[in-house]
């Protein structure tokens, strides 16, 4: 774990509680430890990584998790991974989920600029929007695949390119897709908000996540979220999202369809989705974070 700016703090004083944040603790130890995991381990086997990526998450958490007093994982889902690699492991783990920063919808200029110059849409065109790294684990060709009956819409993803990103490119072009699908790129946070604004709805069926924290921005702006029913995204979206098997494409084909013709299951998403978001804050996470440290330091000192 190299860091100029940490090995710099490491110098300071020494402290009693040390907080991985990333399933990577110091080399230098510390009376209390506690570490986050955020990924799913033992790593999966799928297609979604690099065997050197898995080798180096596999090498970290081997390390920090049996020095950690208490292990925080951000969702159910990741701690009942965590138990299947040692169910011993239970008396440890806390779940603390993340949160969610409050929204910032633009005004209608704002969503008229976006469409007609960022994104040059049609006067009548809609868009579904995804959020993260384009990559194999975000079922993208699924998501290029159901749009296809879909006349008039859009797809429009965000991120940079991750495992998988150049097949990904080439599946579009071989279909066909380049005028319906906007791969922009990493986006600054300003445009993503404008992004959240103007969509049709969130369309995130990703094969695993051990959170999703799009899916809670896509709520927070009123959207309405089609997502999976597997691994963290029914734990985070709750009764607030229409839920699909991701290896279904006639299913997500139809839950894109209604969210974008039936208003009023757009309107009973998007009123779910503003209740639901307000279960996760960062006041929350940081609270539940704080509980965490007393039990560590009440436990090892």
């Amino acid at each position: 774990m190299k860091s100029p700016l940490l090995d710099y703090w490491l110098q300071i004083p020494r402290a009693t509680l040390f907080h991985g944040l990333n399933q990577r603790l110091p080399e230098k130890t510390y009376p209390v430890e506690v570490v986050t995991i955020h990924d799913r381990f033992p790593p999966p086997s799928e297609d979604y990584s690099t065997a050197g990526f898995r080798d180096l998450m596999r090498r970290r958490i081997e390390i920090a998790v049996p020095r950690a007093a208490r292990i925080i994982t951000v969702s159910d889902a990741v701690r009942k991974q965590l138990l299947l690699y040692d169910a011993t492991l239970d008396r440890k783990i806390r779940v603390v989920h993340l949160g969610v920063e409050p929204a910032q919808p633009a005004t209608p200029e704002e969503i008229l600029y976006l469409r007609e110059h960022t994104l040059q849409l049609k006067h009548d065109q809609r868009y579904f929007l995804n959020v993260g790294v384009v990559q194999t684990r975000k079922n993208i060709i699924g998501i290029v695949q159901a749009l296809k009956p879909l006349q008039g819409y859009q797809l429009v993803l965000t991120g940079g390119d991750g495992y998988g990103a150049e097949e990904i490119r080439k599946y579009i072009r071989r279909e066909g897709m380049q005028d319906r699908v906007q791969l922009l790129g990493y986006v600054d946070r300003n445009l993503i908000h404008l992004l959240y604004s103007g969509a049709t709805a969130l369309i995130f069926p990703s094969f695993e996540e051990t959170f999703g924290l799009p899916i809670l921005e896509a709520m927070s702006y009123g959207l309405p979220v089609i997502t999976s029913n597997v691994s963290a995204m029914p734990e985070v979206a709750g009764e607030a999202a229409i839920l699909v098997d991701p290896h279904r494409i006639s299913d997500i084909t139809e839950a894109m369809r209604r969210v974008a013709e039936d208003q009023e299951t757009a309107g009973v998403l998007r009123e779910k989705g503003l209740q639901r978001v307000r279960q996760f804050s960062w006041d929350i996470c940081a609270e539940r974070t704080w509980a965490v440290y007393q039990e560590a330091l009440r436990e090892r000192l």
